[in-house]
């Protein structure tokens, strides 16, 4: 059996990151027939390996993993609420995001990714909980940050998952230390 595992639209207008993938997790084709959904982990994975990929890439695409129901938000910790910046719906969070890369020169961020955990959640959906460090190309500073991300499922356009929770807050390197992460950052392939 295959499964089809959908996330975003990254990569082309109104296109689908799509793939399907055997029900151990073992193979990747790009044909196949729908099923049960697979496994949280997988879809979570997959869904870091790809945001990750386009948000040093295709930074312009990022708003492509979210709908009109989307809530984002960024803050910085001892900032208080006026260091919180929200967005709801993908068109003011791909303003947000492209105030965070500045000019678009293919290479404005750069992610080392300490750690991915993934649940399945409500409804088939999947919270994932990133912990890392962006670079981003404009200020060159490392900043280390953990996010909280929703998946929900969605039937259309294609079935598949779409961001409709997203909280990331960056964390002092101190504050990094106190939790516990591999000894060595595993790069994002492309990143």
């Amino acid at each position: 059996k295959t499964f089809r595992v959908c996330v975003g639209t990254a990569g082309g207008q109104g296109g689908c990151c799509c793939r399907y993938v055997s029900s151990d997790c073992s193979a990747m084709t790009e044909g196949g027939n729908g099923a049960a959904p697979p496994p949280a982990a997988y879809i979570g994975h997959k869904f870091v390996k790809d945001y990750y990929t386009v948000l040093a890439k295709e930074p312009e695409n990022l708003h492509k993993f979210y709908k009109a129901q989307s809530v984002f938000s960024r803050s910085t910790e001892g900032a208080g609420c006026e260091g919180t910046i929200s967005a709801v719906g993908a068109g003011e969070i791909h303003s947000e995001v492209m105030s965070f890369v500045g000019s678009f020169d293919r290479l404005d961020c750069r992610a080392e990714l300490l750690h991915v955990e993934c649940q399945e959640s409500r409804h088939g959906g999947v919270l994932v909980c990133v912990a890392g460090c962006l670079t981003y190309t404009q200020s060159s500073e490392r900043q280390h940050f953990t996010q909280a991300l929703f998946l929900d499922r969605q039937s259309e356009p294609y079935d598949g998952y779409f961001v409709l929770n997203d909280i990331l807050r960056y964390i002092s390197p101190d504050s990094s230390s106190k939790v516990a992460a591999p000894a060595a950052p595993t790069p994002v392939p492309g990143a």
